[in-house]
């Protein structure tokens, strides 16, 4: 089982590499074809992932039905910090998704499950799909942060901003977009978390954070399709 998990992975991420920026035709998807590229060269500017939107359907709702679905499983199971195959399923069964948008999730699931145990990390997942709604950067990045904090505190730690940025650039390079390298994240990390808690308190609002972040150079970089890194690149 775990081999053929893994193996699933390495055929997708053949089809992702070999063809980026990747971006699925709705009919692909509903036809059950594999992903193909449908941005010109030309485009090569736009993050694909981004542009993603404009063939899904789902939206801030949906995401937090399923990731509260997804904690109630997770809890039942005793380990409520990830998702197995068959708790994703039911909990995807649950939300009021079209095929085209469960074809979706369900590739990022297999790209998440690094070892092929037909398991992932429930933020790592939430996080990773929230590229896919229709907002502005500001307003995307708060909902990540917004389902990263499942105990809604609406307050987080340099780790947990670090994991949230580090995810949305890592879901990114699977879809072939040049992203920013671990150390531009751990500086735009290191900006902002200065920028916002001054006196080292450990701790910042949601808020606070993501307006820094999202004026911040780096993320422009990042909107632009400037980054130097790739997947598997992360130098």
């Amino acid at each position: 089982k775990k081999e053929e998990g893994l193996q699933r992975r390495s055929a997708f991420l053949g089809v992702v590499l070999a063809c980026p920026p990747f971006l699925p035709a709705r009919s692909e998807l509903r036809g059950g074809r594999r992903m193909g590229n449908d941005v010109p060269r030309s485009c090569a500017n736009r993050l694909a992932i981004g542009a993603m939107m404009s063939v899904t359907s789902v939206e801030k709702g949906e995401i937090k039905k399923m990731r509260d679905r997804l904690v109630d499983l997770g809890g039942r199971s005793g380990n409520p910090n990830v998702v197995t195959r068959e708790e994703f399923d039911e909990g995807l069964g649950g939300v009021d998704l079209v095929d085209s948008d469960k074809e979706i999730f369900d590739r990022l699931f297999v790209m998440l499950d690094r070892t092929g145990e037909e398991r992932v990390n429930l933020k790592e997942f939430i996080v990773g799909v929230v590229p896919l709604i229709t907002s502005t950067t500001a307003g995307k990045l708060k909902f990540a942060l917004d389902m990263f904090d499942v105990g809604d505190f609406g307050k987080l730690k340099y780790a947990d901003a670090r994991f949230v940025l580090a995810t949305l650039n890592a879901v990114a390079s699977y879809f072939g977009d040049p992203v920013l390298r671990s150390d531009q994240i751990d500086e735009l990390v290191d900006e902002a978390v200065l920028a916002v808690d001054p006196k080292k308190t450990g701790h910042f609002t949601i808020d606070d954070i993501t307006t820094f972040v999202a004026r911040h150079p780096l993320m422009t970089d990042f909107l632009e399709a400037k980054g130097s890194a790739r997947y598997g690149n992360f130098p």
